[in-house]
Order: C-alpha cells, then structure tokens, then sequence
C-alpha cells in the first residue's frame, strides 16, 4: 500500500514536496503538478494498517464522492476547488488548490477574533453551506480545523470528505461516528440528522469558538462533550457583540428553530459598517469591505486648510518674535526658576498649536504628522531659548 514521502510521484503527475498538515482521515502534502508546472495541495487518504476490507472499500468510495461533492461546488468563491482525484497502491489522494494561509484553528491559538474580525467570516461560511445546501450537501464536518484564511483575505471551506449528497447510501456502520464530536449537532449524535440543517449547529459552535476562545461545549471526555451538547446549554456569549444573537440562534437544540441560510448570511452582516475592521492578523479581509469611516475631528477641504493655517500661524508667529528677542540678547529673566519654567511653557503652548494646526490640515495621516511637528517644534525652541536667557 502506498504511502506520502517527500518525492514521490502520485498518479504519474503529482510530485510531493512537503507536509502541510494532519489530522481526521489524513494528511495534506505540498504538491507540484508535473503536467501544468503549478503547485497544489493533496490530500493522501490514509488508512491505518489493520483496516478491513470493508472499511477500504468504504474510504475510496469516501474519496470518490468527495470529489462528487467538490466538483458541484468548485466554483463557489468561499469552498476549496478540488481538481482530482487518483487511486495509488489502493490510497484514494485527492488533488486540490493549495492554499496560502492558516486554518481558522490556527489563528484562534493566538486569541480569540472580534466581532467585526468574526462577521465576515460568518457571512462567508453561511454563503458556502448555503451553496452546499442549494445542491443537496451536507458537509458534517464545518470546525474551525476545516475554516481556511488566505494572505489576500478569503475565507474557504474545506475538507468534504464525510460529506453527504441525498442520493448517497450510508457508508457508516452502527456505532461509527464521523466528524468532530464538540462542534456536531444534537440530532447527529442521536442518529436523526437533518442535513445541511446540522451544519448550522456546526456553525455557530465554530463562530462560538472564534469569539469566546473556547469551544462552548469542549469537556475533558468525548462522552462527557456528546452528554453537553444533548443535555447543556453553552454559556452566553461575552464578546459577540452584534453576532450575539446569530450564535445563540444557531445553537438552539431544535432544527426547526435555527436561522435559514439566507438569515444567517443577513445576521452575520449586523455588526456595524463603521465598526467593522477590515484585516485580522493573518491578513484576512472581510468579503465585502467597507470604506473607513472618517476621524469625528477630521476637517476637509478649504474649511479644514483655513483652519490648520490660523491655528499654526497663532503658535508660529509669537515663536518668531520671542525667538527675536531672545537671541538678540534683549532677554532677561529673575532668576534660574523663571528663565527654566517661562520657556518651557511658551515653548509647550507654541507646540500644541501647531500640532493642532496640521492635525487640523486635510491631508493623509494628520495626526501623527501634527504630533511628530509638535514635538519638533517644542525641541527647537528649547534649543534656541534656553542656552541664551540672560539671568539679572
């Protein structure tokens, strides 16, 4: 039976270069596709030594309908593109686009997300299912392992490989759970899944996770997370803010009451436009940006290059004269207390004026610029100033 190492060649055409990742039915490679010179990701189905013949067969067919599934939904903007599929020594691998970036499980190690780093995430991931289950899919796997974050900002989702079309026969035996049991919904565990409908669960489990930094019903034991999901309701969640209330609708036990996908996909878009940021820490850009607000004390036009002027022009005009006086000896001072405190303090007052006066100014980046300027000038003046106050 074949297995992955860095070199060899799959299906006459894909050549392995290197680990990505692990994990559920398999490992994910860096690939270069020999045929096209182009590098994809593929997905080596491995199976553990003692696997029957049964659960063989029972794998490739699991790889065949993935790339059913996928092939249904490649051209979906928010799902990974599979391109093929290839039977080697008997291992099923699956060719697909290789990714740049992390997994959403990757990135919540470093912290949880806000609300408007979560939204659009949200919305991408209600887009995708939707599409899914538009086409009769369900994905039964949605986590945040699964959730794909791009350096240019996409939101992906990937990994159909327990998925499930309505024609599908049931390839599980009794007793055989497939998929991540903190993120799977109720009626999945009790045996009476709905489709597409538990992705939902699924959903807000992973949104949960994404906003709280823990897994509302992660337990120390995979019976004691099964007997949470059953039987507890997840703690509110603190830092959702707008996406409080999709969460909480996602996660009812009752099918019947989740939001539709179209609800979830309008829910996920509430945080607020001027609220919203548009990058997370790897690089992640909401799907639809939306323009920065402008600063409340930001001026434009003619009004705020009038305004600049006047204010830097009341700081610069008495520096100019007590810059005169001062340096043409005409400058005299009680004693060592007064020639310190009264400079510094017009020095200070003369700063703030002209920071002000450009931070005022309708141009890019005003603020550190009037403060850099600020600064500047305050250090000047002390310069000239103080070295030459004459003490009587």
């Amino acid at each position: 039976m074949a297995e992955g190492r860095p070199g060899a060649m799959i299906g006459g055409r894909y050549r392995l270069i290197g680990e990505l990742g692990s994990g559920g039915f398999g490992r994910v490679w860096r690939a270069r596709d020999e045929s096209l010179d182009v590098s994809v990701a593929v997905k080596e189905m491995r199976l553990p030594p003692s696997s029957s013949d049964a659960e063989h067969a029972d794998r490739l067919k699991r790889a065949e309908r993935e790339a059913r599934h996928a092939a249904r939904l490649r051209d979906h903007p928010n799902i990974v593109a599979v391109h093929d599929v290839v039977i080697e020594g008997g291992v099923p691998w699956i060719v697909m686009r290789l990714v740049d970036g992390q997994t959403l499980a990757d990135r919540l190690a470093g912290g949880p997300l806000s609300p408007e780093q979560a939204a659009p995430i949200a919305a991408a991931l209600a887009d995708a299912l939707g599409a899914a289950h538009d086409a009769g899919i369900a994905h039964r796997d949605v986590k945040p392992g699964n959730v794909l974050l791009t350096g240019a900002g996409q939101v992906l989702l990937t990994d159909f490989g327990i998925a499930t079309h309505e024609s599908d026969t049931q390839l599980t035996s009794t007793g055989m759970f497939i998929g991540s049991v903190e993120y799977t919904a109720p009626e999945r565990l009790e045996g009476r899944g709905r489709g597409a409908v538990s992705d939902l669960f699924s959903l807000g489990a992973t949104l949960y996770h994404a906003v709280e930094g823990v897994s509302p019903f992660g337990r120390d034991s995979a019976k004691a997370t099964m007997a949470a999901i059953l039987f507890e309701q997840p703690p509110p969640p603190e830092r959702a803010g707008a996406l409080a209330e999709l969460i909480t609708r996602l996660l009812d036990k009752d099918p019947d009451r989740r939001p539709s996908f179209a609800e979830a996909r309008q829910l996920a878009a509430a945080p607020s436009p001027a609220k919203r940021e548009t990058r997370v820490e790897t690089g992640l850009r909401p799907t639809r940006p939306e323009p920065a607000p402008k600063a409340p004390h930001q001026r434009t036009g003619r009004k705020g290059f009038f305004a600049g002027t006047f204010t830097m022009a009341a700081g610069l005009v008495p520096a100019v004269v007590a810059s005169g006086a001062v340096l043409s000896g005409s400058s005299h001072a009680a004693d060592q207390r007064t020639a310190t405190l009264v400079p510094l303090a017009f020095a200070a007052g003369i700063a703030v004026l002209v920071g002000i006066g450009l931070w005022l100014w309708p141009i890019k980046h005003n603020k550190p610029i009037g403060f850099g300027a600020g600064l500047l000038t305050f250090v000047v003046l002390l310069v000239l100033w103080l070295p030459n106050i004459v003490i009587r």
